[in-house]
């Protein structure tokens, strides 16, 4: 299982307290993904792409990622989104809404 957190993100300014909730985000579910063997397996790949609606080039890149045809899932959790590489699951893009 591969997991692509804290040094994948799309380089933007942040502040330190986005740093916080980042490295917080990237441990809760490194956890997760440790924790949950049974669901994630060696091939799986787990991404955190931080910023995705800042500017139209981030939201751009999102996009890409998003279409790319090994990505089965994503989530856009609007302030970062979650990709998942999991060949076993079918194609689904969530959007969470507060």
């Amino acid at each position: 299982m591969h997991f692509k957190g804290g040094d994948f993100s799309i380089p933007l300014r942040s502040s330190r307290n986005d740093e916080a909730f980042y490295e917080t985000l990237d441990k809760n579910l490194k956890a997760f993904v440790n924790d949950n063997q049974l669901i994630f397996n060696d091939n799986d790949v787990v991404m955190i792409v931080k910023d995705i609606h800042r500017g139209k080039q981030n939201e751009s890149d999102w996009e890409r990622l998003v279409g790319d045809g090994k990505v089965r899932l994503s989530i856009d959790c609007w302030k970062f989104g979650m990709i998942f590489v999991m060949k076993r699951l079918k194609k689904e893009h969530y959007i969470l809404k507060v």
